[in-house]
C-alpha cells in the first residue's frame, strides 16, 4: 500500500468530526475497477484520486448505537455525513503535492488546515446553496476571519459575530464591500453585526449587502407572514443566525462569546469548531440519549437543544429523562413535581405547587425547556417528553467532595434513564447509573 500521510490525516479528521463513527481508508491501483462498498443506514463512501498511481476510497460508518437511529429528525447532520468522504478526498488531493514536497510527519499547522478545509469543502457541497454554490475561498476566508475574531477582546469581553451567506438579494449592489476583506480594517464591524442583535448578509460573490436585525426579521424574508420562531432570550446561542438561515436560505456562521464557531443551515446547527477542532457532536449525543431511553428521538432532540442553549448562556443546569415517574418519589419533593400539580387539595397547596398551574408546558420545545432549566434545580421529563419537574431540589448524598450540582446529577442518574449536567463553563456531562459516560464541549 502507498504511503499517504495526508489521506490518513483526512480520515482521522473525519472520524473526529463525526464522533462515534469509524472511517476506513482503502487503496486500489488506478487501472483497477472502482471499489464497490456495501452501504446501509449510516454508511457513506466516496472514491477519488489517491497518491500517484492509486485511487483512494473513504468509507464512513456511524457507530452501531447511532446507525439504527437514522431518521429525518437528524437529517441535517446526516447530510454532513454524506458530504464528508467526498470533501475529504478533494482536500487530500489538493494537499497531496505539498506533502510529497515536504515528506515527514505533518505539522500541527498543516493538520489544523486540513481539518478546516474538510469542513469548508463539505459546506461548499451542501444543498443549502441550491444550484449555485459560493466560491470555496469565500467560505474559507469566512472561517479564517471568525478564527481571528475569536482571539479578539473588546473591553475585556470576547467578540461575537454573525454572518449569513445567501442570495436572497439578487440586485447588483451600488457599493461593493467585500467580506471579510473590507471588514478587517473596520474594528466596529463585529460589534455592529454581533449575531445577537443583527446578522450581516453576504451574497455568494462575497459582497456584504445588508443586515438582518433581530426585531425586523421579516424585512428580507420571502414569506413575511411566517411565524416568528426567533427568541431574543437565546440570541447568544446563535438563535438569530439559525432563524436567518431558516428564512433566507444559505449557510450562517456565528462566533459565540465562548470562542466557538457554530454553522447553521435551514435553522439547524450543523457543525461546531472549538479549540481548533470541528465536531457534529449533537448527532452522537442525541442518538446516545435516544438509545438510552429506548427510542423517542424527539424527546432526546429537545433536551439536547435545550442543553446547548443553557451551555451558551453560561448557566448551570440539570436535565433528566426517566422511564417511570414513580422513581422520582425518593429524590424529588412532591412540591417540585409539575406532573402532580393537580393531585393536591387546592386549599392546602404550597406556593410552589400553585405556581405550576401558571406554567404552560403541554407542548415543550427547546426554548421553553431552556427557560425552565435556567432555574436552580433539575428539569425532568419522561420518555414521551412530558414535563415532570422543574427547579427540582434533588435529595442527594454528601457533596463534600464534589459540587452540589454534580452530586445532585449523580444521585438523579440512579433513578433516571439519562442525565445531562451543564456547567457554568459550558461543558455538558452525560451521566447514567452514577457514572459519567461522556463529556462534551469540554
Amino acid at each position: 500500500m502507498p504511503s499517504d500521510p495526508i489521506g490518513e490525516a483526512v480520515a482521522a479528521s473525519i472520524a473526529e468530526i463525526l464522533g462515534g463513527s469509524s472511517v476506513e481508508l482503502r487503496y486500489s491501483p488506478d487501472d483497477a475497477p472502482r471499489p464497490v462498498v456495501t452501504g446501509g443506514p449510516g454508511t457513506v463512501s466516496a472514491v477519488g484520486a489517491g497518491p500517484p498511481g492509486w485511487q483512494a476510497t473513504i468509507t464512513v460508518r456511524l457507530a452501531e448505537r447511532i446507525a439504527p437511529l437514522v431518521t429525518p429528525a437528524i437529517g441535517p447532520l446526516l447530510e454532513i455525513l454524506g458530504l464528508l468522504p467526498d470533501a475529504g478526498l478533494r482536500v487530500a488531493a489538493s494537499f497531496g503535492a505539498l506533502a510529497r514536497a515536504q515528506p515527514g510527519p505533518l505539522s500541527p499547522a498543516l493538520q489544523r488546515a486540513l481539518r478546516d478545509m474538510i469542513v469548508v469543502e463539505a459546506l461548499r457541497l451542501h444543498h443549502a446553496w441550491g444550484s449555485s454554490a459560493p466560491r470555496s475561498d469565500l467560505i474559507a476566508e469566512t472561517v479564517e476571519f471568525l478564527i481571528e475574531l475569536s482571539g479578539t477582546r473588546v473591553e475585556s469581553h470576547y467578540l461575537t459575530h454573525g454572518v449569513i451567506i445567501t442570495d436572497v438579494l439578487i440586485d447588483t449592489p451600488r457599493l461593493e464591500f467585500r467580506y471579510p476583506r473590507d471588514l478587517r480594517t473596520v474594528k466596529r464591524a463585529p460589534l455592529l453585526f454581533d449575531g445577537q442583535r443583527a446578522v450581516l448578509v453576504v451574497d455568494r460573490e462575497g459582497r456584504a449587502r445588508t443586515e438582518v436585525q433581530s426585531h425586523r426579521l421579516n424585512r428580507l424574508s420571502p414569506q413575511p407572514g411566517a411565524a416568528d420562531a426567533y427568541s431574543a432570550e437565546f440570541s447568544h446561542s446563535g438563535a438569530l443566525v439559525a432563524e436567518a438561515t431558516r428564512r433566507l436560505g444559505g449557510v450562517g456562521f456565528f462566533l459565540r462569546a465562548d470562542r466557538t464557531i457554530w454553522v447553521f443551515a435551514g435553522g439547524d446547527p450543523l457543525l461546531i469548531r472549538r479549540a481548533e477542532h470541528w465536531t457534529t457532536f449533537p448527532l452522537a449525543l442525541a442518538a446516545a440519549i435516544t438509545n438510552a431511553i429506548g427510542g423517542h428521538a424527539a424527546t432526546a432532540d429537545v433536551v439536547v437543544q435545550a442543553a446547548f442553549i443553557i451551555s451558551a448562556q453560561r448557566h448551570g443546569a440539570i436535565f433528566a429523562i426517566v422511564d417511570d415517574p414513580k422513581r422520582l418519589d425518593e429524590v424529588v419533593s412532591p412540591k417540585d413535581r409539575y406532573d402532580l400539580r393537580s393531585s393536591f387539595d387546592p386549599m392546602a397547596m404550597q406556593a410552589e405547587t400553585r405556581l405550576h398551574h401558571l406554567i404552560e408546558a403541554g407542548d415543550l420545545d427547546a426554548q421553553i425547556l431552556a427557560r425552565l432549566a435556567a432555574l436552580d434545580g433539575a428539569t425532568i421529563l419522561d420518555r414521551e417528553g412530558r414535563l415532570l419537574a422543574y427547579g427540582a431540589i434533588v435529595t442527594s448524598s454528601d457533596s463534600q467532595h464534589e459540587g452540589a450540582r454534580t452530586a445532585a446529577a449523580t444521585t438523579l442518574s440512579h433513578s433516571a434513564e439519562i442525565v445531562l449536567k451543564v456547567s457554568v463553563d459550558g461543558d455538558i456531562t452525560v451521566l447514567r447509573a452514577g457514572e459519567v459516560i461522556a463529556t462534551l464541549l469540554g
